[in-house]
């Protein structure tokens, strides 16, 4: 796979989700309408709305890549990569420790890449590829998060605007139920990869540090 379908596909993903359930929120809840208006002569124009959408898709996204990691450094104040540094023994901290949570992260990186380079070829690589599936994993819940809780707002909100009241149809409610099962699956998941990583991590710079790779 190229670089171009891959990160399309990634950046599609959670546009192409949000979109869909926006999609069948109207279908449940304007299905008379659709099947009073809707003609078999349509189907050409529904075969182009469904490619536009799809394009479409990928640029929102790219959007709700973006929000997630501004959502994640500005308002996640968590030090999560602590639970891998305290795994090193005799971790090199500079003068400026915990002066600043970003930089702290950003030296963490460094450190780690550094040592990397130290070791031999084909145990790198192994190592590489296994970082880069644990944080591509986790970057990946987190846009699914993201976009199945915009979804949730809608449907709320757009339920809201409609009926005025919370008295939502049951069609409604077997949405909401969904997303918010999903939502619990994305967090669930995103919790256990990210305490995965940091065990990797943690674990590995730790032998390097020590020589023991």
């Amino acid at each position: 796979m190229n670089f171009e379908t891959k990160y399309l596909i990634r950046w599609g993903i959670p546009g192409w989700m949000l979109i869909f359930w926006i999609g069948a929120y109207f279908a449940l809840t304007e299905a008379d309408y659709i099947s009073a208006h809707l003609k078999f002569s349509d189907l050409g124009k529904l075969i182009g709305i469904f490619i536009s959408l799809s394009i479409f898709g990928v640029v929102v996204g790219y959007i709700i890549h973006h929000l997630y990691f501004v959502a994640n450094w500005i308002f996640n104040k968590n030090r999560i990569f602590d639970n891998a540094i305290n795994l090193v023994e005799n971790f090199p901290e500079p003068d400026n420790w915990k002066d600043n949570n970003k930089n702290d992260y950003f030296y963490f990186e460094v450190l780690w890449h550094e040592n990397l380079l130290n070791i031999n070829e084909d145990k790198r690589n192994y190592i590489v590829e296994r970082y880069r599936y644990l944080l591509s994993t986790i970057h990946a819940l987190g846009t699914v998060f993201v976009s199945h809780f915009l979804a949730f707002l809608f449907t709320v909100i757009a339920t809201l605007y409609k009926c005025g009241c919370f008295s939502y149809p049951p069609m409604v409610i077997a949405m909401l139920i969904a997303q918010l099962v999903i939502l619990f699956i994305a967090v669930s998941s995103f919790r256990y990869y990210s305490a995965n990583l940091n065990y990797f991590q943690g674990s590995f710079l730790d032998k390097m540090l020590k020589n023991e790779i």
